[in-house]
């Protein structure tokens, strides 16, 4: 009986100009595909979710069990708020690798965290409003010319309203994300208004629903000021993370439009060069090296294709040499979103303006985990330098 043949053996009998042809449409069906996914995800990103897990809570005293998952186990600080949030929330100290559990001490407490709980853990610390940290707060909408964007409306302690910051979340994020950075903030003197913009999750969509990564968002944030303006305020910050960090910069380099003097702007991990982005968050998925560099040159040429995208208007470090304002600039190293190349190449370019925070270690948009003490005086004092006489409450960190 004829032994049937090995498919390795069929391989060898086919001609090498088939195989390479083969060879070629297979890599280049991959490449359509990857494309085809990265353009879709750069062009619309709409998370209802805070990142984080649900886990079950064990507690003794003021300590934390907590099992052991990437989430409980990341660097730093992270919080916690039991599935009934009127039970309480908690923030938690850095971890310790029990076995399957890992151990946090309880640094803040509001309310109560029980034992036996299941609670949202997350290094973002908090998922709901200001009320989460019971400060008061306005839940209002900022009027624009393509519908109301969603929007909180911190007040300052003192009641005085002289500067207020404009707090900008990023691509696929939330507006409670930036809530850790709340109390240094409110010590600082300043009020906040935490702004959604356009197609952005809760935010009217407009068009076929694709972001501009930072060129058309922008017009949100001039929008926040305007309100500001008309609520009383004298003079601004912004303050983006990741792709709000690249629509704090297209705001910036629009003064002439600006209903208040901005003073400065703070960047966490900024979206500074989509190109260098796109390219690698290719690599991060396990892509080697050339294929990603064809991804991305087709993923830019698909978003360009099909929403009019001009990387060029949001290319920051392009843009660096007009740059007027001060900037505050923290990067973590393990940021695998944003590299911290951009970071470095920005504060290389303009020593005069940025000041520069690299946090060895950090994630993307995690360097206040890592140390928020130092996190918060470094903020505390680019305002107040930025801000001269604004009216400091409490004690600011050292």
């Amino acid at each position: 009986m004829p032994r049937t043949p090995s498919l390795l053996s069929r391989l060898r009998a086919v001609p090498p100009r088939r195989l390479a042809g083969w060879a070629a449409l297979g890599y280049a069906a991959a490449i359509l595909a990857g494309a085809l996914v990265g353009a879709e995800i750069t062009l619309r990103s709409k998370t209802r979710r805070i990142k984080g897990e649900f886990v079950p809570v064990g507690r003794r005293g003021g300590d934390v069990y907590l099992p052991a998952t990437p989430e409980t186990l990341s660097r730093g600080v992270i919080g916690i708020v039991p599935l009934r949030p009127s039970r309480g929330h908690a923030l938690l100290g850095p971890p310790q690798l029990l076995g399957t559990l890992v151990r946090r001490r309880i640094l803040e407490e509001r309310g109560i965290v029980p034992n036996g709980s299941v609670a949202w853990a997350s290094t973002f610390v908090y998922n709901g409003t200001p009320a989460q940290l019971g400060l008061p707060f306005q839940n209002f909408k900022v009027p624009t010319a393509v519908g109301e964007m969603p929007a909180w409306h911190v007040p300052p302690v003192g009641g005085e309203r002289d500067a207020v910051a404009i707090v900008i979340h990023g691509h696929g994020g939330q507006r409670a994300q930036a809530l850790r950075m709340l109390p240094a903030l409110r010590r600082s003197g300043v009020g906040s208004v935490f702004v959604t913009f356009r197609n952005a999750y809760g935010a009217p969509r407009v068009g076929e629903g694709f972001h501009s990564l930072g060129d058309q968002e922008a017009e949100d944030v001039l929008a926040a000021l305007e309100w500001a303006a008309q609520a009383g305020y004298r003079r601004a910050v912004l303050y983006g993370f990741s792709m709000g960090g690249n629509i704090a910069l297209c705001a910036a380099q629009r003064p002439e439009r600006a209903a208040l003097p901005l003073a400065g702007v703070l960047l966490d991990c900024p979206v500074l060069d989509w190109r260098d982005v796109i390219r690698a968050n290719g690599q991060r998925f396990g892509i080697p090296g050339f294929m990603a560099a064809h991804i991305g040159r087709f993923v830019q040429w698909l978003v360009t294709r099909r929403s009019g995208q001009d990387f060029d208007l949001v290319d920051q470090l392009r843009a660096a040499p007009r740059f007027t304002l001060p900037v505050m600039l923290w990067h973590g190293t393990r940021d695998r979103t944003v590299p911290v190349g951009q970071a470095d190449a920005l504060a290389a370019a303009r020593p005069d303006l940025v000041e520069y925070r690299r946090v060895e270690g950090a994630k993307h948009i995690r360097c206040w985990n890592l140390d928020p003490g130092g996190y918060d005086a470094q903020l505390e004092t680019f305002i107040r330098r930025v801000l001269p006489g604004v009216q400091v409450q409490g004690e600011p960190h050292a």
